[in-house]
């Protein structure tokens, strides 16, 4: 699997220049118990004039859909579906898409 990009617009609404950084994180749809629920999969700082709308592009490294496999002391592909959230943070995912990886 080559990388993959997660491209979100951004849009000022205030009356002055503003910045923000948007953060995406992959839930797989069948965690378990050697995988965290959701991880920060990337993220990207942009920056918008009053009234402008830009766009956060955020890779998504192949890592991301990896976990570590302890039998054979390397990173292992995981297959299957995921959720892709971005947002401003943790508690504030304002979007949300299925990937299948």
């Amino acid at each position: 699997m080559e990388d993959r990009t997660v491209t979100v617009r951004v849009r000022n609404s205030g009356r002055r220049a503003g910045r923000e950084v948007v953060q995406v994180y992959l839930a797989p749809a069948e965690p378990g118990t050697d995988r965290p629920a959701r991880a920060l999969a990337g993220f990207a700082g942009v920056e918008a004039a009053p009234g402008e709308s830009v766009e956060a592009v955020v890779e998504l490294p192949r890592r991301a859909f990896e976990i570590w496999d302890t039998t054979a002391d390397t990173w292992a592909f995981v297959k299957g579906l995921y959720e892709v959230q971005a947002g401003r943070s943790l508690l504030d995912r304002r979007l949300s898409t299925i990937v299948e990886a």
